[in-house]
């Protein structure tokens, strides 16, 4: 059987409520009903923490005077963590600022993706969609001239130890087969003596999509092309295009969410990815294209993946995306809904339903042992790719 939202306990329903950015008088009344019983503060914490919504949760209960229902040890997370990402996206973004201001001064353009641009302008206030990186859209030809831009800044490209809490400098050949391997460059990184930002993190991404076996493929050239003049807290900056941002949205959700490495991690389904489309469409409603967005799709053979993250979206939130527009992106088998494993070309299939496997961390122990050792011998290699080793 099919768990669906009315099914779901009510400390469920309030982290699904609580991930909206717009409130309908509905909405309000539900939270309002849901917090006049008992509700194991536990799972609320815990989901709203692993699904990155707490921050949301705080704000939305703050605005309609709720927060006295809230157990007191749990409050105090919730407007610590709301506090310290406030600054810790204000940090970010002054960053950026600086950042943009040195590319512009090299004549390089560079495309803001994903949470950073969302946090911005899309949700309701700038703590409520966290991120612990910047993630930037380039011209792989250009990489060498972005990289150097960074490392003057005081940027190095290597990893981070987490144990030393030192930044360990990528060899020339690590950083050229991480960035083959890949679709993006070896992290460029900088530790900062803010409180809570002891590491600054630049993904420079030359592809929207993965490498491996990905049977799609999206021009960046193009993409860059198309992207518009924006800003993030007045500091200039560039985006893609309407219909551009949301699928690459839609392709990163897919990516993480069938792909074994970040089920591994449980890193694959988050509450605030389905989210972040929502609160898209409903932001730019006025502004997408649909009719170019499906042209789209159909023109690069990626509907299954667009339609993947729309579904789910429906699914979770009501009719979200037009009726016209899944019935264009429908791909008539809807088998691979359920199925993982794809990065290795061996898949299998979730036995759980959606809602269950959302919640429930134990479903990595479900996950097909044949699958996951192909996923391992898939991993071995790829890193050893990556890291030149």
């Amino acid at each position: 059987m099919v768990t669906q939202f009315e099914d779901l306990t009510p400390e469920r329903q309030l982290v699904i409520l609580c991930s909206r950015g717009v409130w309908t008088q509905e909405h309000e009344d539900e939270a309002k009903k849901l917090l006049s019983g008992y509700l194991e503060w536990k799972d609320i914490l815990y989901q709203g923490l692993t699904h990155r919504v707490l921050n949301m949760m705080f704000y939305h209960l703050k605005r309609i005077g709720m927060l006295d229902r809230v157990e007191e040890e749990v409050l105090k997370v919730m407007k610590n963590q709301s506090q310290v990402f406030s600054m810790r996206n204000q940090f970010y973004f002054e960053e950026l600022g600086a950042i943009y201001q040195k590319f512009e001064e090299q004549g390089l353009h560079a495309v803001i993706l994903k949470g950073n641009y969302l946090a911005a302008n899309v949700y309701p206030s700038i703590e409520t969609r966290t991120f612990n990186d910047l993630d930037l859209l380039i011209s792989v030809e250009q990489s060498e001239q972005f990289v150097r831009v960074l490392e003057s800044m005081g940027y190095i490209q290597g990893e981070y130890d987490r144990n030393t809490e030192e930044i360990i400098p990528g060899s020339r050949k690590q950083k050229m087969m991480h960035q083959m391997a890949t679709h993006e460059l070896q992290e460029c990184l900088k530790k900062t003596d803010h409180p809570f930002v002891s590491l600054l993190q630049v993904d420079l991404n030359h592809d929207v999509l993965w490498k491996g076996n990905c049977p799609y493929h999206i021009s960046t050239p193009d993409l860059l092309s198309r992207a518009r003049a924006t800003q993030v807290l007045g500091y200039p900056c560039h985006v893609l295009d309407y219909e551009d941002f949301l699928i690459q949205l839609s392709c990163h959700l897919y990516k993480e969410a069938v792909m074994l490495n970040w089920i591994a991690d449980l890193r694959d389904l988050k509450l605030y990815k389905f989210a972040d489309i929502l609160m898209y469409v409903e932001r730019y409603a006025n502004d997408i294209n649909w009719t170019k967005l499906v042209e789209f799709c159909h023109e690069h053979g990626c509907e299954k993946v667009v339609y993947y993250a729309f579904y789910y979206v429906n699914f979770i939130y009501g009719d979200v995306i037009p009726v016209a527009v899944m019935d264009e992106l429908d791909p008539g088998d809807h088998a691979y809904l359920d199925e993982y494993g794809v990065e290795n070309q061996s898949t299998a299939r979730w036995e759980d339903d959606f809602f269950t496997r959302l919640f429930d961390t134990a479903r990595i122990l479900r996950v097909n042992d044949e699958v996951m050792s192909a996923r391992n011998q898939f991993w071995t290699t790829r890193n050893e790719q990556v890291t030149g080793r």
